[in-house]
């Protein structure tokens, strides 16, 4: 089996009058690309600067190797950190912020130059050595800051939501940039972020938090295809998700194919939740598939994407549809009041208890 490098066994961590971490148990394999997903205050940046040592947890253990790092100090863990705000020293150089970490680590002056020079050569700010910050971009900035983190040869590379504060086109490039400079270096990294798309782009395993707690940990196609509660279902890209009266008609109606809810339970106690993309338009000349469950409604909005095209699609009492469906040569746009009909296959629908947001799994 693949080695553990980092062990987080049930954390805990608590601020006055808050729970930032409650039970968190997570393990990180050798040369992983790891992401913490969540929504501002679920705990990610705390759990992160736990396992840095910026923050002791009131309980539980981190492990690294085989190692217990609780009363290590940060500066002793053999971590390199990448933050939100560059955090690159004005009045140095480049090289020299670069050179910083190994020179407070006694390293040898001979060899901080070459480790200096490969460095930057990894980020492709060969010929930047002598430049301040001020004369270089927030991309430049950060990838001085991931030099700076990386020329430690650190067992542990942690990032901050390092991209947050570029613009757009920006966090595309350095996204890929630091997931091909980890491949690498084959170096194991822990990432936080609350941008989906971003963590779905970059990560071999994602754990998405809400409220201190981990909601789940998988893969990217998991956690999009086979979300573990609502939560996840809902954050983790887009998702059409209805209870009452749309579950009611899907169910009764006889002249259509009808949903199956989960067996055991009423109408009132699910919510049955599928991805736009799951769903097509059925044209005209087609009959709905015993396979298909479907809705009929009207086009409130088209947005045409190019490639693609999303539908808002009204069911009648303030209930909207989404379908995003791919543009062909041959296919031919509806414009809003066309009437409509939405079919999605029923092995592509998820079903939620009303309570608490847990995924049902079991289907009539």
């Amino acid at each position: 089996m693949p080695a553990k490098p980092i062990q987080i066994e049930n954390i805990r961590k608590t601020f006055p009058g808050v729970v930032a971490l409650d039970d968190v148990s997570i393990e990180v394999m050798e040369g992983e690309f790891f992401t913490l997903l969540g929504p501002s205050g679920c705990g990610k940046t705390t759990l992160l600067r736990t396992i840095a040592g910026f923050y002791n947890q009131d309980a539980g253990h981190i492990r690294v190797g085989e190692a217990v790092i609780d009363k290590v100090p940060a500066h002793s863990r053999d971590i390199g950190m990448v933050f939100q705000n560059y955090a690159v020293f004005p009045h140095m150089t480049v090289a020299e912020n670069v050179a910083f970490g190994l020179k407070n680590r006694k390293i040898p002056q001979k060899e901080i130059g070459p480790k200096v020079t490969r460095a930057l050569a990894t980020v492709q700010l060969s010929g930047y050595e002598e430049r301040t910050p001020d004369k270089l971009s927030g991309g430049q900035q950060q990838r001085v800051g991931l030099a700076r983190a990386m020329v430690i040869e650190p067992r542990l590379l942690l990032l901050d939501e390092p991209l947050s504060n570029l613009d757009a086109k920006l966090r595309i490039q350095m996204r890929e940039d630091i997931l091909d400079i980890q491949r690498q270096l084959g170096i194991t990294a822990v990432y936080v972020t609350h941008d989906q798309e971003e963590a779905l782009v970059i990560s071999d395993r994602i754990a998405v938090m809400n409220f201190g707690v981990v909601q789940q940990i998988g893969t990217p196609w998991d956690i999009y295809r086979d979300p573990a509660n609502e939560f996840v279902a809902t954050f983790v890209g887009n998702m059409n998700i209805y209870g009452g009266a749309v579950i009611d008609s899907s169910v009764t109606e006889d002249t259509r194919s009808r949903m199956n809810i989960p067996q055991g339970r009423s109408q009132a106690d699910v919510r049955v939740a599928f991805r736009p993309e799951d769903a097509r338009i059925l044209p005209p000349d087609e009959k709905v598939s015993p396979d298909d469950v479907a809705f009929d409604g009207n086009v409130e909005k088209t947005l045409f994407l190019g490639s693609d095209v999303i539908y808002r699609i009204g069911l009648g009492d303030e209930v909207t549809l989404t379908v995003n469906e791919y543009v062909s040569k041959r296919s031919q746009l509806r414009t809003e009041g066309d009437a409509i009909t939405a079919v999605v296959p029923r092995a592509h629908l998820m079903f939620f208890d009303t309570s608490d947001g847990a995924r049902i799994r079991e289907e009539a």
